[in-house]
This record gives C-alpha cells, structure tokens and sequence, in this order.
C-alpha cells in the first residue's frame, strides 16, 4: 500500500485534483509576490535614505513617491507606520518612521522611491 493516505486516496491522485493544483498555483503567486518585493526593495531607497538606514537610527522622516496621488488605501497604510503631514503630488510626508517600517514600506509594489525628507532653512 505504498503512496496511501487516509481515506484511501493515493498520492499522485492528490496532485491532479483540482483544488489541490489550484492551492499551488495560489501559493506560487503569493511567493512571487513576496519575493519581487524583496528582490526590488532596496531600488526604492534612495542613497542618502540608505545611508541613514545603516547608522540604525530610531526614527526617520521620509519622503514615500508612487506614480500617482496617494487613495484612502494608501494614507491607511501610511498612518499605520509613521505621522502623516501632507502631500505634494505624488509624494507624501511621513515622519517618525522606524527604520523597519521603511523597510517594509519599500516592498510594495506600487512605491516608486523612498526619500529623506529635505531639511526645512528658516
């Protein structure tokens, strides 16, 4: 009785049932996903973001670009990770960011560029 699981189906008939091929296909697109956004997170940082990153520091202000004004969807996202204070176009302004929330934010596919936000000159 090799390739038998309980109720007596084989394995190999497991592997053609539709909804067992479906789950895979689901699970290689969520891994896809994931992994784009890993694989192209760090081409979202801009230089001077990425070297304030590596001196660990406890908060940032930044600067979060996309190819269009940010939705209500957005903002959500936004407020979670940081304070939101405005938006100039397509980029909005976020302050108080921990350095892991950066990196988090940098993984999603609809953020263009990650900056640091420009200190203001009396």
């Amino acid at each position: 009785m090799t390739g038998a699981v309980a109720g007596g189906a084989s394995l190999s008939g497991l592997r053609r049932h539709p909804t067992v091929r479906f789950l895979f296909v689901c699970l290689v697109i969520i891994a896809l996903y994931v992994g784009y956004g890993y694989a192209t997170a760090s081409g979202r940082l801009t230089s001077r973001l990425g070297e304030r990153l590596a001196r660990n520091p406890a908060t940032l202000d930044i600067l979060v670009t996309t190819p269009f004004p940010p939705e209500e969807f957005h903002i959500r996202i936004y407020q979670k990770i940081g304070n939101m204070r405005g938006v100039e176009g397509n980029s909005a302004k976020l302050y108080t960011v921990s350095a892991s929330n950066v990196r988090y934010l940098s993984r999603y596919y609809w953020v263009q560029r990650l900056d640091l936000i420009p200190e203001e000159k009396p």
